[in-house]
């Protein structure tokens, strides 16, 4: 589909735009401020502190992987936030509506659109809103223009779709108004279980270096194991990772499945192609 087509799709998915009261009757019934979905933007003090401390650890534990590739053993750790460390820093922000709610639903727009998801028009066609970035370029453009007139996306503010505020509240009714929508379209949605991957970036120049001044028997033959030890190290790799993804499907499967497909479920009536994960 051309970005017309595409923006013309989400006009019609949001004849009101997405913060419009068709979309808060679906949403947030009682009013947003009575909604638990409040709790993205206006979270806990006690979630402030679980979130703060989970990063703190992610960070320690990055810290620990690099000394111990550096050779260094010792163990020096910074002290954990506290929940009354957070209480003195914490400082609530005013409610804001129409902005909190139209972030949550391109928040959420981004995890069924992108992040590898696959939205199928009526006519069979990809409704591709772009790669990751792209995706968050396309949807700060769309739902950020002032009349008709269109400006260039900044991707970080949808980048990587609800990552940020997930644990927070139940998604599933956001999830859920977008499905309607996209189903009384005759869209349809294929799921995508995420994988661990990895790309090699690799310069041409080794194999294609001329034989001539400068060319030395020795070097090429210690450039030549190097590349086979880097080789052999990626197919490893790629060996675990395949492993881990393995592992992963299989332990989805004894979880709650996404809320994404739980919100497919609800509308459809059915799994989406793509669940359970093979």
């Amino acid at each position: 589909m051309s970005q017309a087509e595409l923006h013309a799709l989400f006009d019609r998915l949001f004849r009101r735009g997405c913060a419009g009261q068709d979309v808060l009757d679906e949403i947030a019934p009682d009013g947003w401020e009575q909604s638990p979905l409040l709790a993205c933007f206006h979270p806990s003090i006690e979630r402030v502190c679980e979130e703060q401390q989970m990063m703190h650890r992610n960070l320690e534990e990055l810290r620990r992987m690099r000394r111990r590739r550096d050779g260094d053993m010792t163990e020096v750790a910074s002290p954990e936030p506290t929940l009354d460390d957070v209480r003195k820093e914490y400082e609530p922000a005013a409610v804001q509506p129409d902005e909190e709610v139209t972030e949550l639903v391109g928040l959420c727009l981004w995890d069924i659109f992108s992040d590898n998801q696959e939205v199928i028009a009526a006519d069979g066609r990809l409704a591709d809103i772009g790669s990751f970035r792209g995706a968050g370029a396309f949807l700060e453009e769309h739902l950020t223009r002032d009349g008709d007139d269109w400006r260039q996306g900044d991707y970080m503010r949808f980048y990587l779709g609800t990552v940020g505020i997930q644990g927070r509240a139940d998604l599933t009714p956001v999830y859920a108004m977008i499905f309607s929508r996209l189903k009384a379209m005759g869209t349809d949605w294929v799921y995508r279980f995420p994988e661990l991957g990895i790309v090699e970036l690799t310069s041409g120049d080794d194999d294609s270096a001329p034989l001539g001044a400068g060319y030395s028997v020795s070097e090429s033959a210690v450039a030549e194991l190097n590349a086979q030890q880097r080789r052999a190290e990626v197919q490893r790799f790629r060996t675990q990772l395949k492993d881990m993804n393995a592992r992963a499907r299989e332990e989805a499967l004894d979880r709650r499945p996404p809320a994404t497909v739980l919100a497919y479920r609800q509308i459809y009536g059915r799994d989406p192609r793509g669940w359970p994960p093979a």
